[in-house]
């Protein structure tokens, strides 16, 4: 217990440091966003917070004024240093995934884009305009903690009109394994079927130390790699032998490894967690890149009840690709992938109990910075998640995580219980802000100085296909020569005749005659 008091206050005097302006304010403001965030529904509301000890309008100069100048590379070198202190040096793993904030109403706010916001209204698209943001968080190697779905979150990014959020999120995992100086170690990332395509292959390609973990889309086709096979015939050689689609079993050939494990449900239900690995299979690839020198590990996962039945309607199907991909074994790529879901309990506690998506404002690097100091908060409950005692709710009581006798031993605390009690941890070991002092009445805006008006930004809409040429182009200049060899255009610039003589009124032999006479 005393390590983690003294492991939480040094953490807060190091990133104390690190604000280079405003850091009494912007310290107030991270205390209470930690501590009073669950209590709060608005953002000026952290005011109200005990710890809190300033006037509300010092929010938007710390928001404004002082994030802005903060070096958050720094910040993620203290983050991932003061995570990992005490564990032993395994594999890093890297989860990856992106999420929304929705701002609908933001007209004045720029690069607004549609993005993924599920959606319950039946028949309602899962769409919404405002920003899409990509996370990555670091997945801690303690069991105990895994349990309650804690994450270490490193960076977060907003994800650009020009930009696509899975490819981010791999370009995030390459430059925070270069700037952790992580080079030498192996490292996993985890992602979801979006990162693995063709331009994320590639990246993770160039990464020696790298593991990559996808999930595969049961629609898709791969190949067998040609080693201990021979191509027959004369000329190139081919690059794979047969095609395996995962949704027909009969194109299945038989796989090289399998193993089995127990899955155990939050209702203490057992499972038995079939795996099955076929080796060495090929992906499709392009000129751009071959993925003939790139083959992955083909992972079929099913789970089925004590009657032998499978619960879900399909199987997962997981790729692994990278050099050292055959240091995991089956059962950790299954336990691994698990454990990628627990970056939407950051999501949502983080919008729930941390106004992750509430900060309301015209400029799009204040809204970054909110983000970063919200993931900043979370990581002040992740190393006070054994020190916050247990306050359960009257409802709460007689759940069997509170009756457990590992929490005799070792008490960890949820996410919402440690924010729960988290006032209580700052009332023990303080805070090294200073404490406010009154400077008079502000002077406020000089005599005759105006307020430049905001333009309103449009929506923007990424368009997948490339925009269709004017058929204008179609009818030739006087002087060009122009190949109509091609039958479409021929049937595109008889459409175009057809339409402009019904406008004219002009009958089709008239036409005629008049191009005979002209002639």
């Amino acid at each position: 217990m005393i390590q983690q008091i003294s492991d939480l206050i040094a953490f807060r005097n190091n990133i104390y440091l690190k604000f280079p302006k405003r850091r009494d304010a912007i310290m107030n403001l991270l205390d209470a966003l930690s501590s009073y965030g669950h209590c709060s529904n608005s953002v000026v509301q952290l005011s109200k917070a005990g710890c809190y000890d300033r006037q509300y309008s010092s929010i938007t100069d710390a928001i404004s004024d002082g994030l802005k100048h903060v070096n958050w590379e720094v910040i993620m070198k203290l983050v991932y240093d003061a995570a990992t202190k005490t564990e032993q040096k395994k594999i890093n793993r890297f989860i990856m995934d992106c999420t929304s904030n929705p701002r609908p109403y933001a007209q004045k706010l720029a690069d607004r884009t549609v993005t993924h916001l599920p959606n319950p209204a039946p028949g309602n698209k899962p769409i919404c305009v405002g920003h899409q943001y990509s996370l990555l968080a670091l997945l801690p190697n303690d069991t105990l903690i895994n349990k309650k779905h804690w994450l270490v979150p490193l960076t977060v990014k907003r994800v650009s009109s020009q930009e696509k959020g899975n490819e981010l999120g791999v370009q995030q995992v390459v430059k925070s394994i270069k700037e952790l100086g992580l080079s030498d170690q192996l490292s996993l990332s985890i992602g979801d079927s979006l990162y693995g395509t063709e331009k994320c292959r590639i990246t993770v390609s160039e990464q020696d130390n790298l593991i990559h973990l996808f999930r595969l889309n049961s629609k898709r086709n791969l190949y067998c790699s040609p080693q201990g096979q021979e191509s027959s015939g004369q000329g190139r050689k081919k690059k794979e032998f047969g095609s395996m689609t995962l949704n027909d079993p009969k194109t299945h050939p038989k796989f090289d490894e399998e193993a089995e494990t127990i899955w155990t449900s939050r209702r203490n239900k057992e499972y038995n967690v079939k795996i099955q690995c076929w080796r060495n299979m090929l992906l499709r690839g392009s000129r751009k890149f071959r993925s003939s020198q790139f083959p992955v590990n083909l992972i079929k996962i099913c789970v089925f009840d004590q009657q032998g039945k499978m619960i879900f309607k399909r199987p997962m199907w997981l790729a692994v690709m990278g050099k050292y991909r055959d240091e995991l074994s089956l059962i950790d790529c299954y336990q691994n992938y698990s454990n990628r879901y627990d970056i939407e309990h950051l999501f949502r506690f983080g919008k729930q109990k941390l106004l992750l998506d509430t900060y309301q404002t015209p400029d799009s690097e204040n809204e970054e910075n909110w983000w970063k100091l919200c993931l900043l908060a979370y990581m002040q409950l992740y190393l006070g998640k054994e020190l916050s005692p247990l306050l359960p709710e009257a409802w709460e009581k007689y759940l069997p995580e509170f009756k457990s006798s590992e929490l005799l031993d070792r008490s960890i605390t949820t996410p919402s219980q440690t924010q729960r009690g988290f006032s209580k941890i700052l009332e023990q070991i303080g805070t090294p802000a200073e404490p406010c002092v009154a400077r008079g009445k502000p002077r406020g805006r000089m005599p005759g100085a105006t307020m430049t008006k905001r333009d309103q930004k449009p929506v923007i809409f990424k368009h997948s296909k490339p925009p269709k040429k004017a058929t204008e182009i179609i009818i030739p200049e006087s002087g060009e020569v122009v190949d109509f060899s091609n039958p479409k255009k021929i049937n595109e610039l008889v459409n175009i005749v057809k339409s402009t003589l019904e406008s004219l009124q002009f009958s089709t032999e008239e036409f005629v005659k008049k191009l005979e006479d002209s002639g």
